[in-house]
């Protein structure tokens, strides 16, 4: 399996529990060969090792982009949903989330990415991992048009490290995203 190395020992996340109320949805197990969506074949070639193994959620791309993504579902827990964006902007990916120009980009504790580069798909640019946090209950998150990877659910206690996984680009592999503000 090609996993990103990382200075340290990579911690892999664990899935959480929950009750998916949305119907039709399929999962997968996140890992390399894996196909990321229910219409095409793209798979995927390399990811973070703290990935492995996450119940990703397939979707049909032509779907998200034309009409969205839309997942429904229930938790005794807090958690978190790990949502892949893809790095590259076009009408076709779903948009990263961007407090400069949306009031309502940081709602669920979304707005900076965890890992960059954390996935490479085929044919497709990197994917940058984003977290939206949710309290116990039964909640629906909705997504604008664009394609966008659904990697699964962690329990909210679970620190999801940030940093650049360089998979996909020419970005270095493992640089911790701190060295901005230095």
């Amino acid at each position: 399996m090609k996993t990103a190395p990382v200075a340290q020992q990579a911690l892999a996340l664990r899935n959480a529990s929950v009750t998916l109320l949305t119907k039709g949805i399929n999962s997968y197990t996140v890992g390399v060969g894996q196909s990321v969506f229910a219409d095409t074949v793209a798979a995927i070639t390399a990811l973070a090792p703290e990935l492995a193994g996450l119940k990703g959620l397939r979707f049909d791309k032509a779907q998200q982009v034309a009409q969205g993504t839309e997942i429904q579902f229930s938790t005794k827990k807090p958690v978190q949903i790990l949502v892949g964006f893809f790095s590259q902007k076009s009408p076709r990916y779903l948009p990263t989330p961007t407090l400069e120009i949306d009031a309502s980009a940081n709602d669920y504790g979304q707005a900076d990415s965890k890992i960059s580069n954390a996935l490479a798909i085929a044919g497709m640019p990197p994917v940058n991992v984003h977290t939206y946090s949710f309290k116990p209950g039964t909640h629906t998150l909705n997504l604008a048009r664009g394609a966008c990877v659904i990697l699964g659910f962690v329990e909210a206690s679970q620190p999801v490290p940030t940093y650049n996984a360089g998979l996909g680009s020419a970005g270095e592999r493992g640089k911790e995203i701190d060295w901005l503000f230095e």
